[in-house]
């Protein structure tokens, strides 16, 4: 069984650095899926929760250093989002590997590459999340 990953990309330099590699010639694995968003600072920890419950065995977050941030703290709300959601992730049972975040600057189109490659590495070693591991995520980590 194929794993699943979810990629959610901020629009800018991230998205810049994902054209540049693709049109250098790097292939997305089948596997991935990108959304791309205004800012990683969007994205809250509910809606990383559903990727999981919705079937993600594995969520990546590309956003911008932030320092080069165009809404201000965006990468900044990112990191505390995905730190809680880690904890979460931890209670429910789920591998804290399976969600990733990891910034960059709009020429760093290489380095994306090689993150996205990893991860999917990471995840295809990982496995599928089990139905218990989703089961608990849907419950709330009460197993019924």
């Amino acid at each position: 069984m194929s794993v699943k990953i979810l990629t959610i990309c901020c629009n800018w330099s991230p998205w810049a650095c994902l054209n540049q590699a693709q049109m250098a010639g790097f292939v997305l694995p089948e596997n991935l899926k990108v959304i791309r968003v205004m800012c990683i600072g969007r994205i809250n920890q509910a809606l990383i929760l559903k990727a999981f419950e919705f079937g993600a065995d594995g969520v990546l977050l590309l956003e911008c250093h932030d320092e080069d941030c165009r809404y201000g703290p965006g990468p900044a709300v990112g990191h505390g989002n995905v730190q809680r959601v880690r904890k979460l992730l931890d209670l429910l049972g789920i591998d804290q590997h399976r969600l990733v975040e990891k910034s960059f600057g709009a020429h760093e189109k290489t380095e994306l590459a090689q993150a996205i490659e990893d991860f999917a590495d990471t995840i295809e070693r990982l496995g599928p999340i089990t139905q218990k591991e989703r089961k608990a995520d849907h419950y709330g980590g009460c197993e019924t």
